[in-house]
């Protein structure tokens, strides 16, 4: 059974504290953040944490006016705004139906976390991340969603839907990191 703690982000797996895919991703690229103040990764991260929870919200609850509950309910900044627009006009773009949100996954008992999006995308199941940081790391991505997809079920394609504050929001896809290399940093 797997177990999230939200207080301090801990996962357990049967009881047992187990890394988190972000973990995981920060032996792979031990230098992502190096040099960034805290302050301001904090104040990134509590933006992007904002949108990802408009956009759950929106998944779960299905509003008929997504964007006008949100304004109601959550007070979104007109960043956020804007990027709750943008992720529904791509939704509608590429035909995206959301199949889950937010799901916890663990792949044995060597690591789990959370995947922002299960869908079809065009009719192909996929698995989503959203990001909302100023710059794109595909290759980031690419780790992130192997790890969920390994911890889940295989899909067809993996995508990053990226939502940069005051820029136009874009899905791409990404490519799929092998599992060997997967496993090399979760153990």
């Amino acid at each position: 059974m797997v177990e999230f703690i939200e207080d301090g982000h801990i996962y357990l797996i049967d009881g047992v504290i187990v890394p988190s895919v972000t973990q995981i991703l920060h032996k792979v690229f031990p230098e992502k953040y190096e040099g960034i103040p805290k302050e301001v990764l904090n104040a990134k991260a509590n933006y992007g944490t904002d949108v990802h929870k408009y956009i759950e919200i929106i998944n779960k609850k299905k509003p008929k006016r997504p964007l006008a509950y949100i304004k109601k309910y959550c007070n979104p900044d007109m960043y956020q705004e804007e990027s709750i627009r943008q992720y529904l006009e791509i939704l509608k773009e590429y035909s995206i139906e959301i199949l889950e949100s937010e799901k916890i996954v663990a792949y044995k008992d060597l690591y789990a976390g959370t995947l922002d999006i299960k869908a079809k995308v065009n009719g192909r199941l996929a698995i989503i991340d959203i990001k909302t940081t100023a710059e794109l790391d595909k290759n980031w991505v690419s780790w992130q969603n192997s790890y969920y997809e390994l911890a889940d079920e295989p899909v067809e394609d993996l995508y990053v839907l990226w939502l940069p504050k005051g820029h136009l929001g874009k899905l791409e896809k990404v490519e799929r990191i092998d599992k060997e290399r997967l496993l090399a940093y979760a153990r």
